[in-house]
């Protein structure tokens, strides 16, 4: 029986083997520091834990894919506090398990693949799954390169009208995985007027919004856009801020015709949230205190991270948000993989840029999810590390 051919094609997704490689070495006996998955390791906070074990039904039904209306109201609240944008929890907003499926199944709901409007752009380095959906949605996949010059930002002098013109979709993600880099309010508006111009949805990446050391990122979304927000989608998790990655909890917001098709399409897939899991999500949406701790423990890893660098004469070529450090590949070693090959007997995981698409072959990630005990060990290790 022969498989799908993108699946035979496929390389190995890049956590996946990480994954692996860390249970190599730790079935042959090394402890490792895991550095490379954006995995947070901090406790979800207990309010959290509590309300989903509360919701925790005697008989357990097929929850909605709409999700209760407590869900989207709590969203819509969050989107009204955060951002000053006016949300109809009815209309405007879609629960999701993740941004990750969300954004994977995305594709397959909008894109027609018979159509020669097509095309899914990119910008990278980038998070894979944008350019897995897009294989998977028989999408042609269009990939612009980011450069440090445009501060990890879209150049839109690349951006052609014929390319746009055969743009069904195109994935932006500020603030960016892996670079950290922030997008601003001009940024945002020149991307959604060229996608109302050129007729393509514009869908924004949103999980590492409330992750800022510096000024609140902006959002795509912007209330006079409300009530229609034509083309434009922006999507959150509970992941990041709230440090809920296995509740596997999100949402998207935005123009209600898409919303309307997803809602359409995702009880095909079988992805509805489950209540009781909606139930821990509403609770996170509505509250803001839990996430400044949430900010000030990785700040705390940062500071030390940059300061070793800084003893070091190494560079992070980020930008100052999310969770992640661009550490460019220092003088002596080849690129991202020999680097983060030769960690490996310090029992330190990193990603190769590499892994993360074109114009990541200078730089690894750091994503500093490890607890401060690891990170303060790791840090001396790093103390006398060099080519």
């Amino acid at each position: 029986m022969k498989l799908n051919p993108i699946l035979e094609a496929a390389r190995d997704y890049p956590f996946a083997k990480l994954m692996e490689i860390k249970r190599q070495r730790e079935a042959a006996g090394q402890r490792m520091l895991d550095f490379s998955m954006g995995d947070p390791r901090e406790p979800t906070p207990a309010f959290l834990r509590d309300a989903m074990k509360a919701a925790v039904p005697e008989i357990s039904s097929y929850p909605s894919v709409k999700g209760s209306a407590k869900l989207r109201g709590a969203i819509a609240g969050y989107v009204q506090r955060r951002f000053g944008v006016p949300l109809d929890p009815e209309t405007h907003v879609l629960p999701l398990n993740g941004t990750k499926e969300g954004i994977f199944t995305t594709h397959l709901a909008l894109i027609d693949p018979a159509s020669a409007k097509k095309t899914v752009v990119c910008f990278e380095p980038a998070y894979p799954v944008y350019a897995q959906g897009a294989a998977y949605a028989g999408a042609t996949h269009h990939a612009v390169k980011l450069e440090r010059a445009h501060g990890f930002k879209p150049d839109l002098a690349a951006l052609t009208p014929e390319l746009l013109d055969r743009t069904a979709l195109m994935w932006i993600n500020y603030p960016h995985n892996p670079t950290g880099a922030e997008a601003d309010a001009a940024l945002y508006a020149r991307l959604a007027a060229l996608a109302r111009r050129h007729d393509f949805v514009l869908a924004s990446d949103e999980c590492y919004a409330d992750l800022c050391f510096g000024a609140p990122s902006p959002s795509l979304l912007v209330a006079g856009d409300a009530p229609r927000f034509t083309n434009v989608l922006a999507f959150h998790s509970c992941s990041k801020r709230s440090s809920m990655t296995g509740y596997r909890s999100g949402f998207v917001a935005g123009d209600p015709r898409l919303i309307g098709a997803l809602a359409r399409f995702r009880p095909a897939v079988g992805v509805a949230t489950p209540d009781f899991v909606q139930a821990a999500a509403a609770a996170a949406w509505s509250d803001d205190a839990h996430v400044a701790g949430v900010v000030a423990t990785y700040r705390r890893r940062r500071d030390l991270f940059l300061a070793l660098f800084q003893r070091k004469g190494w560079q992070h070529e980020g930008g100052a948000a999310t969770f992640y450090l661009w550490w460019r590949v220092p003088a002596g070693f080849k690129d991202s993989v020999e680097l983060a090959e030769r960690l490996l007997p310090l029992g330190l995981l990193v990603t190769p840029g590499s892994w993360l698409g074109v114009g990541g072959e200078q730089h690894v990630r750091f994503a500093l999810v490890a607890n401060d005990a690891d990170t303060k060990l790791a840090i001396e290790r790093l103390e006398g590390f060099a080519p």
